[in-house]
């Protein structure tokens, strides 16, 4: 997909430069539009001050004739010729005037005579005695609002001597545009400006002339672009309008054309989608084909076929069938080699399992036939021990028939326990000795055992010798146990561990009290053959024995190192509770 949006890039940046270069012929058609409409709809307006500058300019060309210098030659003609002016009913004119540089106004039409010395307006045209149009808001003829047009009277030799004016009320003028520039419902505002900002005319009045106009503009700024304008912007109430703005008199009037945004027929300047835009949009496309192409043809297979090995892996074996149609030809390829091997591997795990068993179920034949054999030579030595003469013999063979019997009690125990290849210490000692205080058990000789054994795995190598030292054990415990009338003899047997990989074996018995000073009793298993048949199980197990009196019981103990599971033919099972053993 990188690669795909780097080899696009160039596309889209050809588009954006196309796409760029179509918006602007288009704003700048709608410009065109906008000030060509703007035009039209204020063609009347303009014919009207055309009318009254020429009127204006007449008159000045005209006037010199009847004055001389600052007195009026011929006041009547002069009336004449303003009445003549007015009624002439070229526009909509309805007052003619002239007024020297004193700011006396003797000629007027209607014989009207004013006197303008020191008014603000006689100030702006002495100031600048040029063609100019200005607006009056209290005209001092009609008291209505009229837009002044003037223009200078000057000598043969060019000195100034006056001007003369044409009045055009407002609202004349607004009724000329009145029907071309409105809707029913959103008016199109036709306004004049003046250079300085101050507002001439308008097609829907003054006073809502403001409303129409751009918010937090000055018509003053309008002025300096001499080819014109067009914009979007809101009004103070926040109508979104278009404006176009067409100079009639380059620094002196100046029109703006307020028309609701609805009525183009091009939103490039209303924020159209930019330029860019489309080739982004068109280059993200693409690069949403490339990704949908590569989820539909080889990241979805890809998670399939993840999600399946993880199964796999994690030990499931009961899957649904990979469904790979429509991948590539190359993952089809993977997926069915995956299946191949997966069903390699079920089989084998299979084989292997039900070789496992068949090893189990040996190992249990073994053990079982062992401890057959055991009980047989234990019947042959009880055969012996009837026919012996004396005591000796019988003591010694019923030593040895004890020691079988025990043999054979802990091969019975050890292909009874749920491991073979790894043995459960737990189970396996309290059953050894549970069954042995059982078979030396007599009237008057009771046994109560109390176990605690760690859930710890052995090996077949360490359970045999374990079992066989708490087998000896347990033969000098019968032997040498002590009740004194009571109900039993406690018996107590614990296998924990002690950290380091080591583990404690213990195993104690009450004695016969010390009853005076001196007193020896006896300690079992502190010579003899049942002593030397502990240190060979102890020396098996690379253990440490200690063996003495503790108050008035006798404790056997012995720590020997755990050996790891791997040393011998450890399970799956057993390698998974590793850390249980």
């Amino acid at each position: 997909m990188a690669v795909m949006g780097v080899a696009l890039l160039p596309l889209a940046i050809l588009s954006y430069v196309q796409g760029l270069k179509t918006a602007q012929l288009a704003e700048a058609r709608v410009t065109n539009v906008i000030k060509g409409e703007t035009l039209i709809a204020a063609n009347p307006l303009i014919a009207e001050l055309m009318k009254a500058q020429a009127k204006a300019a007449t008159l000045a060309t005209a006037l010199p004739a009847v004055v001389q210098g600052d007195v009026l030659a011929n006041l009547d003609a002069c009336r004449r010729l303003m009445d003549n002016l007015v009624d002439a009913n070229i526009g909509v004119v309805t007052f003619a005037g002239y007024v020297d540089v004193n700011g006396q106004m003797a000629c007027g039409a209607r014989n009207e005579q004013r006197d303008l010395a020191g008014t603000e307006a006689m100030a702006i045209l002495l100031d600048d005695p040029g063609p100019k149009i200005a607006v009056n808001p209290y005209g001092p003829v009609t008291q209505a609002s009229v837009l002044i047009v003037s223009h200078p009277v000057v000598d043969a030799a060019g000195s100034l001597m006056g001007f003369a004016f044409v009045s055009l009320p407002h609202e004349a003028l607004d009724q000329q545009t009145k029907t071309a520039s409105t809707t029913d419902d959103q008016p199109l505002a036709l306004i004049t400006f003046d250079a300085n900002g101050a507002l001439l005319t308008s097609s829907i009045g003054m006073d809502a002339a403001e409303q129409s106009l751009p918010a937090g503009r000055d018509l003053a700024s309008f002025t300096r672009n001499n080819n014109g304008r067009s914009f979007i912007a809101s009004t103070p109430s926040g109508e979104r309008r278009a404006f176009a703005v067409v100079p009639l008199q380059i620094g002196s009037l100046y029109l703006i054309g307020s028309w609701p945004a609805d009525r183009l027929d091009n939103t490039i300047l209303e924020g159209a989608l930019p330029a860019f835009m489309f080739p982004m949009l068109m280059w993200a496309a693409s690069l949403l084909v490339a990704w949908l192409a590569a989820e539909s043809q080889v990241l979805r297979h890809v998670r399939l076929l993840r999600d399946r090995i993880t199964a796999f892996a994690a030990g499931e074996r009961q899957l649904p069938e990979l469904n790979m149609d429509g991948a590539a030809i190359e993952l089809r390829s993977v997926g069915r080699a995956y299946e191949r091997m997966t069903d390699a591997v079920v089989r084998n795990e299979a084989d292997l399992e039900n070789t496992i068993h068949q090893k189990e179920v040996l190992l249990r034949e073994v053990h079982h036939r062992v401890k057959n054999n055991l009980q047989l030579i234990a019947s042959i030595l009880n055969m012996q021990l009837r026919g012996a003469r004396t005591a000796e013999a019988k003591e010694a063979m019923r030593t040895v028939q004890e020691r079988v019997i025990s043999l054979a009690t802990v091969h019975r125990e050890l292909y009874q326990t749920s491991g073979l290849t790894d043995v459960r210490a737990d189970e396996l000692l309290p059953r050894v000795a549970g069954d042995l205080l059982r078979i030396g058990s007599a009237p008057g000789r009771r046994f109560e055992l109390v176990a605690s054994v760690d859930d710890i795995r052995l090996t077949p190598d360490q359970a045999v010798p374990l079992a066989l030292f708490l087998t000896e054990g347990m033969a000098n415990v019968i032997k040498h146990s002590w009740n004194a009338g009571t109900a039993g003899s406690t018996v107590g047997l614990r296998l924990e561990r002690t950290g380091g990989g080591i583990a404690r074996f213990t195993l104690r018995n009450s004695l016969r009290p010390v009853v005076a000073q001196g007193d020896d009793p006896l300690v079992p298993g502190s010579d003899g053959f049942g002593s030397q048949l502990l240190t060979a199980f102890s020396q098996q197990l690379n253990g440490k024995v200690t063996r003495g009196r503790e108050g008035d019981e006798y404790l056997l103990t012995m720590d020997f190192p755990l050996r790891p599971l791997s040393e011998a033919e450890e399970r799956s099972a057993a390698s998974r509770e590793a850390p249980r053993g």
